[in-house]
């Protein structure tokens, strides 16, 4: 029996924190404005349920419930007036193309009665005002227009349920003047009723015939290789991934986005393959006869540009699963497509294989990738040790990894820090390194640190960002001291973008900055700040900063030397 939403007849705004209790939902990040102003007026009554955090811009918003959804795998909130929460875009649409559950709540700021006469601020769409529902739905899976009372209720659980249904994404919520004036209750038509926290991700029948044909394929392989995305970690499907490499005796390549599905400390792991993948990690996948494609869409970056020397379906045979059937043989055709969520099929697949392994033929794989691992190497390159000045970011990178417990969460950015990141940082843990791998925004790490932090404050949280991600997203130092969120913040400061800078060569053109003192910087907005200049000093700025319980800027002055074509495979040159 479904109980009723409510018992009574309550505001709309009380009516939507309701729902959000039921979901689950225990923060919302944003800013007040317009026909929101209600819906944070409702929040206060729920403040022993929901957190609400206040954001100096709407960008940090989208950014915060973007990392959270991808962390937690329930919808993150971000809300904000109209025209304003558009900024929150960044989160939005790294949220779509990165498949994280997240929900926009926003407003028309239309005029009520008035609103067909170009009021102030208007985005209804009708003339004279501009198009918001068009805007968010360029950038969301779906967006939902509240008319009324009962529909601004009814589209929120249309929204939450949306975000985790299939392919995670987006969706937002646009409010009326009207929809958040008026009052819910029991006779509401239509009813509504109470929905509860696990919103139905969407199941398929296991078709057990392709399973066995996968799993022959798959046990029958003389070098089978796993490749995982970002899919595993929406399906929270690490220790599946793990049994399934395990019982096959193959090693775990990933995608930029996948990158720390399977900890990269483990003997199976050879780190991220493609354009900017490890050497080990492209000579496992390009050597495989077969290869299991888990949650990864096999985009150009991951694959080289499909490159066929790393990825050719003439010369392997590809075994695919996700939980979105348009993705299965899209850049690819695969010989076995499996359309289900990553962990119901990767536990039924892990069945089959185990009944077809024999312990010599697993024996056989492993010692396969001992040898590569001796001819290639694994997170050990001279570079993350070097005592050069200025210091290298590999031995920022290097010493970031030898320092942070192991199961601290890591936050990257965008620019050529994160190119170095995905390249060189060892993952110590399953779902412990994010970054934003769809849209690549800089300004992302310090936003996506504050929300790991408040998704696991008893983890210590990092954000890894250069000194150009930096400028944009520092204002969330603000938020941090505001709303007590112990973060650490490593800037790697050489004073340019980085990837631009050398992608111009001898034509440079808006790409350098003047010196500033980020550490200086955060310590006048009432943050703890440490600057770094020697390679010695790296480690125990991390170690004094993350032990500090505050939010603290570890600025290190970073050699432009190092580029990014160091570490860009010879496959996509």
């Amino acid at each position: 029996m479904h109980e009723p939403l409510l018992n009574e007849d309550v505001s709309a705004p009380e009516a939507i924190c309701r729902v959000l209790e039921d979901a689950g939902i225990d923060h919302v990040f944003g800013m007040p404005g317009g026909m929101t102003v209600p819906i944070f007026d409702a929040l206060y009554d729920h403040t022993e349920t929901i957190r609400t955090v206040l954001v100096r811009e709407e960008t940090r918003a989208g950014v915060m419930a973007e990392v959270y959804g991808r962390l937690k795998g329930r919808p993150g909130i971000a809300m904000g007036q109209g025209a304003f929460l558009t900024t929150a875009s960044v989160g939005a649409i790294e949220a779509h193309l990165s498949s994280s559950p997240m929900v926009l709540f926003g407003d028309l700021s239309d005029g009520g009665n008035f609103s067909l006469h170009g009021p102030y601020q208007a985005g209804t769409g009708a003339p004279g005002t501009w198009d918001a529902p068009s805007l968010f739905g360029a950038m969301t899976k779906a967006t939902y227009v509240a008319r009324t009372p009962e529909e601004a209720v009814h589209s929120v659980q249309l929204a939450l349920r949306t975000a985790t249904t299939g392919e995670p994404g987006p969706v937002a919520v646009l409010f009326s003047a009207r929809s958040v004036r008026g009052t819910v209750g029991p006779k509401t038509r239509p009813a509504l009723y109470r929905r509860g926290p696990d919103q139905p991700r969407g199941s398929v029948g296991i078709d057990t015939d392709t399973l066995r044909r996968a799993a022959e394929l798959l046990a029958g392989a003389d070098r089978p290789v796993v490749i995982a995305g970002g899919g595993v970690r929406n399906a929270r499907a690490f220790d599946d991934l793990r049994r399934v490499a395990s019982d096959l005796g193959a090693p775990v390549a990933t995608s930029a986005n996948g990158k720390s599905v399977i900890a990269e400390t483990d003997n199976l792991a050879v780190g991220v393959y493609g354009t900017f993948g490890t050497p080990l990690a492209n000579a496992v996948v390009a050597a495989a006869d077969v290869v299991l494609v888990v949650g990864s869409k096999l985009g150009p970056t991951d694959t080289a540009n499909e490159n066929p020397d790393l990825l050719d379906p003439g010369r392997q045979r590809i075994v695919h699963i996700d939980v979105e059937p348009a993705n299965l043989s899209w850049s690819y055709p695969a010989d076995v497509a499996l359309v289900g969520d990553a962990r119901v099929m990767l536990s039924h697949l892990a069945e089959e294989i185990s009944a077809r392994m024999s312990p010599d033929r697993r024996a056989q794989r492993l010692a396969a990738l001992d040898a590569a691992v001796g001819e290639h190497g694994r997170f050990d390159q001279p570079e993350l040790s070097s005592d050069a000045v200025p210091v290298l970011p590999q031995r920022v990178i290097g010493d970031l990894s030898r320092t942070i417990p192991a199961d601290a969460i890591v936050c990257g950015d965008a620019g050529e820090n994160r190119i170095f990141m995905t390249h060189y940082f060892q993952s110590p843990g399953t779902n412990t390194f994010v970054q934003p791998a769809g849209v690549g925004a800089m300004g992302y790490a310090i936003p996506g640190a504050l929300a790991a932090k408040l998704a696991f404050p008893e983890r210590p949280v990092l954000g890894l960002c250069g000194d150009g991600g930096f400028g944009i997203g520092m204002n969330g130092l603000m938020t941090a001291r505001e709303e007590n969120i112990p973060i650490t913040v490593v800037v790697l400061n050489n004073q340019a973008l980085g990837w631009v800078l050398h992608g111009q060569k001898d034509r440079p053109i808006a790409s350098s900055f003047a010196p500033y003192d980020h550490a200086a910087i955060a310590r006048a907005m009432g943050c703890e700040g440490i600057r770094v200049e020697r390679p010695d000093d790296v480690g125990p700025a991390l170690a004094r900063a993350i032990a500090s319980n505050r939010p603290t800027v570890v600025d290190v002055v970073t050699s432009l030397g190092e580029t990014f074509e160091r570490v860009t495979s010879p496959l996509a040159r």
